[in-house]
């Protein structure tokens, strides 16, 4: 590569895939009530459908390290971006559950490198000090994505169905695929020789997963980040109609904005980052007090201790734009050489968790609700066990002794 791009010139066709991706991830916060009474389907099976995105992502992350550092940003995404216009085409004609998750698991397999192609291209063209604040610039542009998600998808709805809103998506997709494939700047081409892609990949991985950060993020990242990506991305939609009796188009306004609420905790953070790299201000120190705030929020607003809903879970949710940090925190324990391995690996735990938590909460409820509980009280039950589980993690990446790596990395910080 003759000269180093401009930043705008890979942010945004980046940018631009990563909007759709989160849009879709967030997207049966909005279409529950929809599929609900097309399908008819329980708590668990919503939260099984919806969590189809996240299983075939986590599942897609182990290889998708590796295929990064030795195929490239733009080759990678390119090719993956296909199977995303597949599943939206898939659930466009949907007419079972089956052939809707397996749409949607598509959806997720076909979007799983569109933030860490990002993060790639970002450590192979741009210096250290740039690294945190394009993550959390990644992530405000995401959040554009998740807004595109609520009260818009809802006005389409007014004029067609869940099928047609897939075939829209559809559409747009290709125009991603499009900017991916033809609309970045030349990146450099890795060495793509060496050993096989799956024996380099498990040796990387062995690398990552023997690492004491590995160990010190692993409840964080499964818990709490993926119970946050499972809230949102489902089950805050279900929370605004049973618990609050909003209706579906009342719903879709309350998370618009929540959204808006996520996407200014990102930018919050971007700036953050700079802030207490210049202060000399752990990252560690930094995701302990968001951790522990976010915890505190997402528990009373479970209680229904604020007057307004919306006040409880903006205060929770603004918290835990801290959870953007465990990117960076996690990558730069690695070598540049491990780089995309690393963030995918925590990218996997992270998924992982979301399939799980958001699964687990359907099993609750509907769990709860067979010992007798009403709706509203079965789902407030379910929640709370996620808030508990938050205390826990963060108890474990406060006193988890071993991790002298980390702490010796906090004090270069």
């Amino acid at each position: 590569m003759a000269s180093k791009p401009s930043v705008w010139a890979l942010v945004w066709p980046f940018g631009l895939a990563y909007a759709m991706s989160y849009a879709l991830r967030t997207i049966n916060a909005v279409l529950a009530p929809e599929l609900v009474e097309s399908l008819g389907l329980s708590a668990a099976d919503l939260g099984l459908l919806a969590s189809a995105y996240f299983l075939s992502f986590a599942a897609m992350q182990i290889p998708l390290g590796v295929l990064l550092d030795r195929y490239g940003p733009r080759r990678v995404e390119a090719s993956l971006l296909l199977a995303a216009i597949a599943g939206c085409a898939i659930s466009a004609q949907a007419e079972s559950f089956w052939m809707l998750w397996m749409g949607r698991a598509l959806i997720g397999l076909g979007v799983s490198a569109c933030l860490m192609a990002s993060y790639k291209a970002y450590r192979m063209c741009f210096e250290e000090r740039l690294q945190a604040p394009l993550a959390s610039t990644m992530l405000v542009i995401g959040s554009v994505g998740a807004l595109a998600a609520t009260v818009p998808v809802e006005w389409l709805l007014s004029m067609t169905d869940w099928r047609g809103v897939f075939g829209v998506l559809t559409i747009l997709f290709v125009v991603v695929w499009l900017c991916i494939a033809f609309g970045l700047p030349s990146l450099p081409v890795p060495d793509a020789r060496g050993q096989t892609l799956w024996a380099d990949a498990l040796r990387g991985l062995r690398t990552i997963v023997s690492h004491p950060e590995f160990l010190r993020m692993l409840p964080f990242g499964v818990l709490t980040y993926g119970g946050f990506l499972a809230l949102h991305g489902l089950w805050l939609g279900p929370w605004f109609t049973v618990i609050e009796g909003q209706s579906p188009s009342q719903a879709a306004n309350s998370l618009f904005v929540m959204t808006a609420v996520i996407m200014v905790a990102h930018m919050g953070m971007a700036a953050l980052a700079n802030h207490l790299n210049q202060r000399g201000v752990s990252l560690n120190q930094a995701m302990h007090w968001g951790l522990a705030a976010m915890a505190v929020f997402s528990g009373s607003a479970v209680l229904g201790l604020w007057p307004d809903p919306l006040m409880g879970w903006s205060l929770a949710f603004l918290a835990a734009g801290v959870t953007t940090v465990g990117y960076t925190r996690f990558a730069s324990a690695f070598d540049l050489s491990l780089s995309a391995r690393a963030t995918t690996s925590f990218n996997f735990l992270i998924f992982i968790g979301a399939f799980g938590v958001q699964w687990g909460i359907g099993l609750l409820i509907d769990g709860f609700g067979g010992l007798g509980f009403s709706s509203a009280d079965a789902m407030r039950l379910a929640l709370g066990v996620w808030v508990i589980l938050q205390v826990v993690s963060l108890v474990w990446l406060i006193r988890e002794p071993r991790h002298r790596a980390g702490r010796a990395h906090d004090a270069s910080q």
